[in-house]
């Protein structure tokens, strides 16, 4: 990809209403986007990164365009639990589904299933999995499965988006609270099963996930060994509320950027400053980051 004309655009503008009698029409207020041009040596190199943890930082070499001295990637996994149902319905009534899970609104939650005499373990597992897949506050974590008599929950992703084209979930870590109990409500037959199995351990997603700032190439242009910056930007796409923070040398020092803001600098000489950038999350994140620089 060759790359021409480029520039970068600034400005801060609203519009206004008069206040004087006899008076309409709107007035423009501020600075209206203004071009910067920048060198037309100037290579674009620009990347997404998912930032997750609050001791996790996303460093950007700037001499080398790599990530060198960013946190590892831990991508997580999501944990499983599985509840069996055991025991024909010999009379008709209500099962006692109670669901146990930490940040679940109402847990522990006690969900009454109809069940018919005669449905055997399968037939009201299926109705109990149906019924917990209709339920507002535990579809909020779980995906709800199972075939035969298994009921089984699978924490959803706290996070999800897209980079490079792939996938980047974000899970919490193993909740040891989990647990789905049944039980005889109304209805008679179904073999008490107070406690479920963890099927699969929940692992939490931890650090730096970004593909795509390996010091090689960027569409095929060569992005190593940069010596001047004359343009950066850094949003701040997240849907969770952390800020993310900036620190550069000695120019920035903890800068906040709320989400849905913004950092951008250009200099048409290259003379930002030339110190490698580390951006986190204020707190845990998850934090979706994009970058863009423009460098020699």
């Amino acid at each position: 990809m060759e790359l021409s004309q480029p520039r970068a655009f600034f400005g801060l503008v609203s519009s206004a209403t008069p206040q004087g009698s006899n008076v309409s029409n709107s007035v423009s207020v501020g600075a209206s986007n203004a071009a910067v041009s920048l060198t037309s040596a100037a290579t674009l190199v620009t990347f997404d990164a998912v930032v997750v943890g609050s001791s996790s930082d996303l460093v950007i070499d700037v001499s080398d365009l790599d990530s060198t001295g960013t946190t590892a990637w831990t991508a997580g996994t999501a944990q499983v639990e599985t509840a069996t149902a055991a025991g024909t319905i010999t009379g008709a009534g209500n099962a006692e589904v109670i669901v146990t899970a930490s940040g679940m609104t109402g847990s522990p939650k006690t969900l009454d299933v109809a069940v018919a005499s005669t449905d055997t373990a399968s037939e009201w597992a299926a109705k109990v999995r149906a019924a917990l897949a209709a339920d507002a506050d535990v579809s909020a974590l779980f995906s709800i499965s199972g075939t035969g008599a298994d009921i089984v929950l699978t924490r959803k992703a706290d996070f999800s988006a897209t980079v490079s084209g792939a996938t980047v979930s974000v899970y919490p870590a193993n909740d040891a609270t989990l647990n789905v109990s049944l039980d005889n409500g109304t209805c008679t037959g179904i073999t008490t099963a107070a406690t479920s199995a963890d099927t699969t351990a929940g692992v939490a997603t931890a650090g730096v996930y970004v593909p795509d700032l390996d010091g090689n190439d960027f569409e095929g242009r060569a992005t190593g060994g940069a010596t001047k910056i004359y343009g950066v930007y850094i949003a701040n796409s997240s849907t969770s509320s952390d800020s993310l923070t900036i620190t550069q040398g000695t120019v920035l020092a903890d800068l906040a950027v709320p989400v849905g803001s913004t950092y951008a600098m250009a200099d048409p000489a290259g003379g930002l400053e030339f110190a490698d950038i580390t951006i986190e999350p204020t707190t845990a994140g998850p934090s979706l980051v994009t970058v863009v620089l423009a460098t020699d």
